[in-house]
């Protein structure tokens, strides 16, 4: 109690110097008691597999967001933190600076089946300076030719959006690009990851939260800490040049898979809230659209990015653990003023990352592991790919191209 009350008097002491103990004016959402560990994963918890197994290559790639393959051609791309999307390529064993966006890419999927351009999210990097005409949004690279074209940069600016809402697809929000102007559209304000239907026609695109200046790693800290929920999901639509709403009001909004891709219409994706510890499946069309269902509440950490494996089990990387602190301060809301308004560097940082797997349906949990960093840090997500899962760390000092063989982990059939 003694802790509590002196928090409060200095937080009342420092409304005066730092604008209501809140600088930056974040959004603070209500309180959120966070509870136990579900047991269903504390019972497939295991040891540490990147002690002894961890794998390092392509000792010149830096931190980096996301990793896809084209194994036809033995190459790969990752979203790097410098900037660039970078070229590896297996039948050389070289890494290359590829093609550099006009800001920091994020999330990254190939924009059809033929492997000919790539899609990329690309947003702004907390703590790094861009030119005032470098724009946030979705932008596709072809592959040959190396051009980087915009596709979604604004987005229709909404009075009011509903919370927790998942949008019967008759009732989205829908809205011609080319109908949008400076009155009626805003900027990306964060391009995360996306997902990309069977045919390549239409782009689910996470918008975690929307605030101007928005940015990612740093930049996004005091999301995490305000949990408002202004997270949406977005979808582009290529034939009809349009973009439509939905998903609207769920807290930071983050990775994203599409739940069947075997369905010739999207019935449901599944994403992450990242800062709300939660996974959920969401209904966007058929005979439940509009409802969605909570997988998962609770987890051990922040769930960050998603991916399928070849058995359609779905990996997640978790890149933070959950801590106390973090469950004191969103059971009680007040404090958070007061927490905004400190030096991020003060701010304690766990070094521990891990990965969580589950089934097809997202409903079981087959696999956990928390590593304790000192091989790696901050995995956003984890890739299968042939007999090895890669696992980019969104880490600025991070050198290489980490990977696990597929047998480090215990996953039965």
């Amino acid at each position: 109690m003694k802790f509590l009350s002196s928090i409060n008097y200095i937080c009342s002491i420092s409304f005066f110097l730092f604008v209501g103990c809140n600088s930056g004016n974040i959004k603070i959402g209500e309180a959120y008691k966070l509870g136990k560990v579900p047991d269903t994963i504390l019972e497939v918890t295991k040891p540490d597999p990147f002690l002894n197994h961890l794998k390092v290559s392509f000792p010149e790639l830096p931190g980096h967001d996301d990793l896809i393959f084209d194994n036809k051609n033995q190459t790969a791309y990752a979203s790097g933190m410098d900037g660039w999307i970078w070229k590896l390529n297996f039948k050389t064993n070289s890494a290359e600076a590829w093609v550099k966006p006009p800001v920091n890419p994020a999330g990254l999927q190939f924009s059809n089946q033929s492997n000919e351009s790539i899609l990329a999210c690309a947003s702004r990097l907390g703590g790094v300076s861009y030119e005032e005409t470098s724009r946030v949004g979705l932008y596709e690279i072809n592959i040959k030719t190396k051009s980087v074209v915009p596709l979604l940069l604004n987005l229709p600016k909404l009075e009011q959006t509903d919370f927790e809402t998942v949008y019967p697809e008759a009732k989205r929000p829908t809205f011609s690009l080319k109908n949008l102007n400076e009155s009626n559209s805003r900027a990306f304000a964060l391009c995360n990851d996306l997902a990309v239907s069977k045919d390549g026609n239409r782009i689910y695109i996470s918008e975690p939260f929307e605030r101007p200046n928005a940015a990612m790693g740093s930049g996004a800290v005091p999301e995490a800490i305000g949990l408002y929920p202004h997270g949406k999901l977005w979808m582009y639509d290529r034939k009809q040049n349009s973009v439509s709403l939905i998903m609207s009001g769920f807290t930071f909004v983050d990775g994203i898979v599409i739940a069947d891709h075997s369905a010739s219409k999207e019935e449901s994706v599944i994403i992450t809230e990242t800062t709300k510890f939660r996974i959920i499946k969401a209904n966007i069309s058929g005979k439940q659209e509009g409802k969605f269902e909570i997988l998962f509440e609770n987890l051990p950490g922040l769930a960050d990015g998603l991916e399928r494996d070849s058995k359609d089990r779905i990996w997640v990387g978790i890149i933070k653990p959950r801590s106390g602190l973090v469950n004191l301060i969103h059971n009680n809301p007040w404090l958070k003023p007061f927490l905004l308004s400190l030096p991020q560097r003060i701010l304690p940082i766990a070094k521990k990352t891990g990965i969580l797997v589950l089934d097809p349906s997202g409903k079981k949990a087959l696999y956990y592991s928390m590593h304790d960093g000192s091989k790696i840090k901050d995995i956003s997500v984890a890739v299968p790919n042939l007999n090895s899962i890669y696992l980019p760390s969104f880490d600025t000092s991070s050198r290489g191209l980490y990977s696990l063989p597929t047998v480090s982990f215990e996953l039965g059939d």
